[in-house]
Formats: structure tokens, sequence, C-alpha cells
């Protein structure tokens, strides 16, 4: 009488593995992508909520809203390069700021065209200072993940993906 073995044997072991690491390295990249992707479409909404915050209240208050980069939470003293948080805070002289952003991760590159550093919506949520773009994208970007961020003269504001530069 034979006895029937069952278990699995160490060549089907070997070729289970190296099917399992050949689907990892087909898969792993496109997961880096899907990252990068999701990092540079979060730090573009986290600055549109911004701009859209102070639109709305600068309508909301009749008066000129600011969002600038800044260092110390409290005022416009920095600029849009990654470094630095960010604020939306009225125009007039000591004013508190309505809300605050941090800085984004150490690998978040912020580019504002222009330099302008600050961004003012008037009482109509128009952009008092003409249109804008700002890009946004992380170190290590390649194809469209960076994303860009334009607002025109009347306030409104679009976010595209870009090629990276």
């Amino acid at each position: 009488m034979k006895h029937k073995s069952s278990g699995v044997t160490l060549i089907e072991l070997l070729v289970a593995i190296a099917v399992l690491a050949i689907l990892l390295s087909l898969g792993v990249p496109s997961f880096n992508n899907l990252i990068q992707n999701s990092r540079s479409t979060a730090l573009a909404n986290e600055i549109v909520t911004a701009f859209n915050l102070a639109r709305s209240e600068a309508v909301r208050r009749a008066q000129d809203i600011t969002v600038c980069a800044s260092t110390d939470e409290a005022s416009c003293n920095g600029v849009w390069d990654g470094t630095n948080g960010w604020i939306v805070i009225p125009s007039q002289a000591g004013a508190t700021p309505l809300r605050v952003w941090d800085a984004p991760p150490a690998s978040a590159v912020i580019v504002q065209a222009g330099a302008a550093g600050s961004i003012t919506f008037d009482a109509l949520g128009e952009l008092s200072s003409g249109a804008t773009t700002l890009s946004t994208r992380f170190t290590g970007c390649t194809g469209v993940q960076a994303r860009s961020i334009d607002i025109n003269a009347s306030g409104r504001i679009n976010t595209r993906r870009v090629n990276c530069p």
C-alpha cells in the first residue's frame, strides 16, 4: 500500500517565491509613483484651501485678506519655497492670522511665479496684485507629478498636473 504524501515540495515553494518577487518588483515602482502623486496633490490642496479661505473671508468681511509665507506664524515675512509655513491674515497692520499652516515636509518645493511673496484678495474676491501661479512638487519628482495652482485676476483658482522641471 502506497502512502500519498501531501504538502508543498521545495521546488514548488521556490517557484512561488520567484513569482512573488517578480510581482513585487513590478508593483513597487508604481506604488512609489502613487505616493508621489498623492503627496503633490495633498500639498496643492492645502495651499488651495488657504486661498479659498482668504477669498471667502475677504468677501465676507469686505476687506483685503492676504495669503503669505511666514517664518513666525504671525506676519508675512517668508518666501514661497517650501521651507516656510503660510498664513491667512487680514491686510491691516497688527492683524491676527485667521489660520496658520505649518511648513511642509523638507522635500517639498513651492515656487511662486514673479516671487511676490503674498497674494491678496480684495472685498470682491479678486486678486489685488493680478494673476499669479504657484507650483508644488517634491524632490525626486518625475513625469507629471508636479502641480500648478493658477489664480486669475478675478480670483478663480485652478489646479492642474504639470511636468516636473
